[in-house]
């Protein structure tokens, strides 16, 4: 069996099994979410889409920034443009995080810069886990006692450390040096020359501090956004809450959807349902799950819509695409 169709049993396996943990747990309550759905309001749903499409932007212009660093230069409606082409990809390839490869796949063509667009697609991608962290930790912070899960909060905390370790990783010489030193001397001598590459490529970042500060300002507006929609999602539904459990619960909601999956399908309906199960009735947090669903997945199938008048549909794009799966 290749790595790649081992990959994908694994994916697979991952979403079903998530997804018939989900049954199981919601046996008997489906009528009820289903009755939840089919009294949908239309305004704040249509609200969300709208938002979610501004909020593409703004992480168009975080990308462009991070590739400037490393000396790519794309323009704007390229870069939103393969913001909205990774949407589609984000349905099936591995994780939450599917989306990126194709984004990266597309860059590195512009670009031809192998190393730059890995390096600047996992800051990417890190400032916007970094934010959405620290969206979380703020509102167990600031909420205290209301939240009831000490659980979240020690997890958030071991969340924020990993970031910070991260963080002073890709930021501080004096830090990196010695962990580079020890990852060079662990990894075995045919992937050196790749590792040193990363770390070419990423030190660039060490001397652009405010520009990476820049970004991550970015990345809190577009997550404060993101979980805004949810939150809409929820009102669609006529479930009242407040903000605040949002903020607290999606970003962890997000680091389960990192889980290797098919699009995060699953791990993060099973993930919604067990948080949001705490705070409102199973019923609605089952119809909550199904909405996101049908939300990320009826954009998805949108964008996947204009990439193909694009022309960019082919069995055989796609299929290089889940190449580059195995080889970034």
């Amino acid at each position: 069996m290749s790595k790649h169709l081992k990959s994908t049993v694994l994916r697979v396996t991952i979403s079903l099994c998530s997804l018939g943990i989900l049954i199981f747990v919601s046996w008997g309550k489906f009528g009820g979410a289903l009755s939840h759905l089919s009294d949908l309001s239309l305004f704040p749903l249509i609200l969300g889409v709208v938002i979610y499409l501004a909020t593409i932007a703004i992480i168009s212009v975080r990308l462009k920034l991070i590739l400037s660093l490393q000396k790519v230069a794309l323009s704007f409606s390229r870069l939103y443009y393969l913001g909205i082409v990774s949407l589609f990809f984000s349905l099936f390839l591995p994780s939450a995080v599917g989306g990126d490869i194709a984004k990266a796949y597309y860059i590195y063509k512009d670009c031809d810069d192998k190393m730059a667009t890995v390096s600047s697609i996992l800051i990417d991608r890190f400032l916007g886990l970094a934010a959405a962290i620290s969206l979380g930790y703020a509102a167990f912070f600031a909420v205290g006692k209301q939240a009831d899960s000490p659980q979240i909060g020690l997890l958030l905390l071991c969340l924020a450390s990993f970031i910070l370790a991260v963080t002073l990783l890709v930021l501080s010489q004096r830090f990196s040096s010695p962990v580079r030193t020890f990852l060079f001397a662990a990894t075995p001598k045919k992937f050196r020359f790749r590792l040193e590459q990363i770390f070419s490529a990423l030190r660039v970042f060490q001397t652009n501090k405010t520009q990476l500060l820049i970004g991550y300002g970015y990345s809190v507006v577009a997550q404060i956004l993101f979980i805004f929609i949810v939150s809409l999602l929820a009102r669609s539904l006529h479930v009242e809450l407040p903000l605040w459990v949002f903020y607290l619960l999606i970003p962890v909601v997000t680091v389960c959807s990192l889980v290797p999956s098919v699009g995060g399908l699953g791990v993060r309906e099973v993930s919604t349902v067990y948080l949001f199960s705490r705070y409102i009735a199973a019923e609605q947090a089952v119809a909550l799950s199904f909405l996101i669903v049908l939300f990320i997945y009826g954009i998805g199938a949108a964008c996947g819509i204009l990439y193909a008048f694009r022309g960019g549909a082919s069995i055989r794009e796609i299929e290089r695409i889940e190449e580059a799966v195995e080889e970034m």
